[in-house]
């Protein structure tokens, strides 16, 4: 019996999982897509790259080395799966570090939430002060609601996420679509 269906057990996961065999391949758009969402990310990188390197106020006294090593960690790895979609141009061979770029967001995010070492008062000060109201609207509790909401999401999804890699790879390797490992 495959993970999946141990986990998931349903008609509608078999139906899932059959979908995403039929487009595992990315049309030439999509893998330019992630090159997008890689120099997206980039931006925010340095966006908070700025904010920990001038003094605007946004990281707070307990924004220190744990804090923002777990910050910049959930960043720079988020940019894996979104690198292995272009570079093979399968969705599935990126499923895994979607599921694990998940669990990290989800510890990261937990405890960046408990501690919340921002001041969402001075998040748009590193944008010109004529493009500052694109950000200022964004407050700390809407922060907060946005980051639990996706550390509900990411508990159930980089289970689900694991659960169709595995699933859609078995499949995939019974089509003949993806190369066996040689046994040893």
């Amino acid at each position: 019996m495959e993970l999946g269906e141990k986990l998931f057990g349903s008609r509608w996961f078999k139906e899932q999982v059959e979908k995403e065999v039929k487009k595992d391949s990315l049309p030439s758009s999509e893998r330019f897509g992630q090159l997008i969402g890689v120099v997206a990310t980039l931006i925010v990188i340095a966006f908070f790259a700025i904010h920990q390197t001038r003094p605007t106020g946004f990281f707070t006294d307990d924004f220190r080395a744990l804090e923002a090593a777990l910050l910049y960690t959930v960043l720079v790895f988020g940019l894996f799966p979104m690198l292995a979609r272009f570079i093979t141009g399968r969705r599935n061979e990126a499923r895994l570090l979607d599921a694990i770029d998940m669990v990290i967001f989800l510890v990261a995010g937990l405890y960046l939430l408990i501690v919340f070492p921002f001041d969402f008062s001075h998040f748009a000060e590193p944008l010109p002060r004529s493009l500052e109201f694109l950000l200022d609207w964004i407050s700390a509790t809407l922060a907060k609601w946005v980051i639990g909401i996706g550390i509900v999401a990411s508990a159930f999804f980089s289970i689900y996420t694991f659960a169709l890699h595995a699933s859609v790879r078995k499949r995939l390797m019974s089509v003949g679509a993806v190369p066996q490992k040689a046994e040893q």
